[in-house]
């Protein structure tokens, strides 16, 4: 859904943008044995009016499949941690905000994340409908 893909863009762009170093070492102890079939879904159902909070919760409850690099879990590890502390109206200016303050090497896993993410979710149903 756009959603997703908002967030998923606001990000990326953020990363090409340049990026300050004020890191965060947080990280999450998500699954890490997702389908990517759910993995992918939960991804893409998250809509525009979805809290970065709510977001954050759905990401950690589905977690990452285990093929996934330990950059890009770190990478997703670290967007949650951020995703939790953003204010619920955020919008993709706020997420962009947020990730210009990433650590050089926490920017450089969200990174390895995204490319995961942009990878391996393209083309995959989005619903369970499929």
């Amino acid at each position: 859904m756009p959603g997703a893909r908002v967030l998923v863009a606001a990000v990326a762009m953020a990363l090409a943008g340049g990026l300050t170093a004020c890191g965060n070492d947080d990280s999450s102890s998500s699954p890490n044995a997702a389908s990517k079939a759910d993995f992918c879904r939960t991804f893409n159902q998250l809509g525009a009016d979805t809290s970065p909070r709510r977001a954050a919760d759905e990401l950690s409850r589905v977690g990452t499949p285990s093929d996934i690099s330990a950059s890009a879990r770190r990478g997703f590890d670290v967007l949650v941690a951020h995703l939790r502390e953003l204010r619920p109206g955020a919008n993709p200016g706020d997420v962009t905000q947020m990730v210009r303050g990433l650590h050089s090497q926490d920017a450089e896993d969200v990174r390895a994340f995204i490319t995961y993410y942009a990878t391996e979710c393209q083309g995959l149903p989005g619903d369970s409908s499929s």
